[in-house]
């Protein structure tokens, strides 16, 4: 279905298009949404992607890897350039289209915890995308690795080593959640 599609696309139906955007705009919202944190951003972030996709449709390979693999490559690389280009300090206008009571529109998808959600926030892009693929995104390491373009062992160490100072950051404010979180982890 899916490389039905893609060809339609490639052959210039905009209409398979339109499918296209239908199908994968959640996949691309809520990795964006996971990565960079911002509603805002999300729905940028979600017209660029797919301004991307739409200009790099033909270098699309299927016999290279799937197509949400593709995507995901993408998307996590325009995160990656989105935070590169603005600066690290909310404007206030940015600050005011973020839910005032800390509720995001995700929020029951996920069932997100708060403190988790913080944690997550205070890791580094490099660490966090690791998180978001694995934990969030359920992919396996070896997608992981194809989408950062990354050797599998420093995906495992990314991961290991953000999950430890996530672990870490938890336990300075629940020290029991944070002892049973690693118990269930062994």
């Amino acid at each position: 279905m899916d490389l039905v599609l893609i060809r339609r696309c490639q052959a210039g139906d905009g209409e398979a298009f339109g499918l296209l955007f239908e199908e994968y705009k959640n996949l691309v919202y809520r990795t964006v949404y996971l990565t960079l944190g911002s509603t805002a951003e999300a729905e940028d972030l979600l017209q660029e992607v797919f301004l991307l996709v739409h200009r790099f449709l033909d270098s699309y390979d299927p016999k290279r890897g799937a197509f949400s693999t593709w995507l995901y490559r993408i998307t996590v690389n325009a995160c990656l350039n989105w935070r590169r280009r603005r600066p690290s300090i909310q404007s206030l206008e940015e600050l005011a289209d973020e839910p005032a009571d800390g509720n995001r529109p995700l929020a029951d998808d996920f069932a997100e915890d708060d403190c988790v959600r913080r944690a997550l926030d205070k890791l580094s892009r490099k660490l966090r995308v690791v998180v978001v693929l694995r934990h969030y995104l359920d992919l396996s390491y070896a997608e992981i690795a194809q989408i950062t373009d990354l050797p599998l062992g420093t995906v495992k160490s990314r991961l290991n080593l953000a999950l430890r100072v996530m672990r870490d950051d938890l336990e300075c404010d629940f020290p029991c959640l944070a002892r049973s979180a690693a118990e269930v982890q062994r």
